[in-house]
């Protein structure tokens, strides 16, 4: 392994202010007697001494400080690469050094059983190898360092691309900040907050898409998004007034948080090179699929509460139709039987008598209500694992949104999939659902 000296070599600050490396011969020893072929090997990654390394830090054995310090000399690197990168990308135009950075979070010197707990240790307590790798993780920690951040701000720098800015920032926010922070006139206030609202109504409804497609960050809005948000104008225009809208709210933003804050550069800022803890590729995939299983799951649910209901309903009549129900349900979604011919096959006469027991448009309506309140209260609960609960607040309007259109779009895939009179398969996801769920009310079920 070509990077091994990382594992006994700290990163520290100087008295100056600058950073050293700084050797540790127990640790280097340590590790060349412990773990030989994976110091030497030439085909070993990171995460093949990593592993034994945290398990062994974890097992509270006796070498488990040798372990922890190993792995903090590893997050000391981390944490000076990231502030090199940040000085390098942004330091000319925002008047900082890369030093500055290190005096708020370099301070691990090396020592064990201290009751000072460093920056590298909180970093090495938080960290979950399953959801990042060690590295990804101390980056994006170092980059959201409360002190460091501070830093970026006295010197104007806000770290969130225009896309980002615009996605969570609501209408009555947009209003308040221009008419009393910026003190625009009314007819520009107007103006402000009608462009939000026609680029959260396109750029976040797409946005699912994208990142379903594997796209990382925010995206600057296409031509084609553009033209749709402002049909009237170029769309070189609304762009630029999507980057001058999005830079009076940056401008706020550093203002509120204590910083200085500076006109808009409009020299093509690159904000999406920007580490963000919003945008780490292995959180973003995770928090996908978590999306994606919770959307399954509150579907599910909301299905089985609506079916429930109606069974309970169904029940009530003489005689009882509750069976008849769950069958019709299961022979028209399940097994793709034409309407026409649910009659005969559920004990019912007419296709008039079985659209009123099957009322499938109301079953829809329900279960959609159902699921956008099951499907908010989830999603808000796992996105507090990625983002801050004040940034959860700014977006919750967005999201509620957001996940609204997504239900509907469910629903809409079910409405067209029962139009099909022949041939017709459990292909939607409201179908596919349903028919794992009906089993349950089924007779043979138990």
């Amino acid at each position: 392994m070509d990077t091994a000296f990382r594992y006994w070599q700290l990163v520290c600050l100087t008295s100056s202010g600058g950073h050293q490396i700084q050797v540790l011969p127990q640790v280097q020893a340590w590790l060349q007697k412990t773990f030989p072929d994976l110091i030497t090997g030439s085909d070993i990654s990171e995460r093949d001494l990593q592993q034994p390394l945290l398990d062994l830090w974890q097992s509270g054995a006796e070498q488990a400080e040798l372990a922890q310090l190993s792995l903090r000399c590893f997050i000391t690197h981390q944490i000076r690469g990231a502030c090199v990168r940040l000085a390098s990308q942004f330091g000319e135009d925002y008047s900082f050094t890369a030093p500055e950075l290190f005096a708020k979070v370099l301070d691990d010197q090396g020592q064990l059983n201290a009751d000072y707990r460093p920056f590298s240790l909180k970093i090495l307590e938080s960290y979950d190898p399953e959801k990042s790798a060690l590295s990804t993780w101390a980056s994006r920690l170092t980059c959201n360092h409360p002190g460091l951040n501070q830093v970026l701000l006295d010197r104007g720098l806000y770290r969130a691309s225009d896309w980002a800015i615009l996605n969570d920032t609501t209408l009555e926010q947009v209003e308040r900040i221009l008419r009393t922070y910026h003190l625009c006139s009314e007819y520009e206030v107007k103006q402000g907050v009608a462009l939000l609202e026609q680029y959260q109504r396109v750029y976040c409804r797409d946005r699912i898409s994208q990142r379903r497609a594997g796209g990382r960050r925010c995206q600057e809005p296409t031509p084609e998004q553009l033209q749709e948000m402002v049909p009237e104008l170029p769309p070189k225009t609304v762009l630029a007034q999507l980057r001058s809208l999005a830079s009076q709210l940056r401008q706020y933003r550093i203002h509120v948080r204590g910083g200085n804050p500076v006109p808009y550069q409009s020299a093509d800022t690159d904000w999406g090179q920007i580490p963000d803890s919003a945008d780490t590729p292995d959180e973003q995939d995770e928090f996908l699929q978590a999306y994606r299983q919770a959307l399954q799951s509150c579907l599910g649910d909301a299905i089985a509460h609506v079916i429930q209901h109606n069974i309970t309903r169904l029940q009530t009549r003489q005689p009882p139709q509750d069976q008849a129900y769950v069958q019709g349900l299961h022979l028209f979604h399940c097994l793709g039987l034409a309407m026409g011919k649910l009659a005969a096959q559920i004990g019912l006469s007419t296709q008039v008598q079985v659209n009123r027991l099957l009322q499938l448009k109301r079953l829809r309506s329900d279960v959609r209500h159902q699921l956008i309140a099951q499907l908010c209260e989830r999603v808000r609960h796992q996105a507090l694992s990625y983002i801050s609960a004040d940034r959860l607040h700014a977006i919750d309007h967005t999201l509620e949104h957001l996940l609204t259109e997504e239900v509907d779009q469910v629903i809409k895939d079910a409405t067209t999939e029962a139009q099909i009179p022949k041939g017709r398969s459990a292909k939607s996801l409201f179908a596919h659902q349903l028919c794992s769920t009906i089993h349950q009310f089924m007779p043979d079920s138990e």
